[in-house]
């Protein structure tokens, strides 16, 4: 599949966002939408949702950390269908988690989607990417 790009967005006050077309193309109209790991959201076709929900059930359940990552990632998924206007509803605990208020951007991240808030994502946006690559086999 490989979601690539980046794409703003403006959500109204309802929590209403027009999804990128690339990616709807790419994903059909209805995905599940979940926490992120970096407080974003994230955006997972059904099938690789599938593939996620296998890994966490085979976590031990004695494992605090295998615990808060299923209540993080399971606990508030939620199945998001796109509307006759290309547009998506984030729920209000999920805005409220990521930050969302108005500029959304959409991130392709090969296998999944991350929605970040524009002005959340900037402030991370600045790191320094010799460093991080110094721990990655790239």
């Amino acid at each position: 599949m490989g979601f690539m790009a980046e794409y703003q967005n403006n959500m109204d006050a309802k929590g209403r966002v027009i999804f990128p077309v690339k990616f709807r193309e790419a994903i059909g109209n209805s995905f599940i939408l979940t926490k992120g790991i970096d407080n974003n959201l994230t955006i997972y076709p059904m099938d690789e949702w599938k593939k996620v929900e296998a890994k966490l059930a085979n976590l031990k359940v004695a494992n605090e950390g295998a615990r808060n990552l299923k209540r993080r990632l399971q606990g508030s998924a939620v199945t998001i269908e796109v509307d006759n206007q290309d547009r998506i509803s984030i729920p209000q605990n999920l805005r409220r988690f990521a930050g969302l208020e108005k500029e959304v951007l959409f991130i392709g991240q090969g296998e999944y989607i991350e929605v970040w808030s524009k002005s959340r994502y900037e402030s991370i946006d600045d790191f320094d990417l010799s460093a991080a690559l110094a721990d990655i086999d790239f």
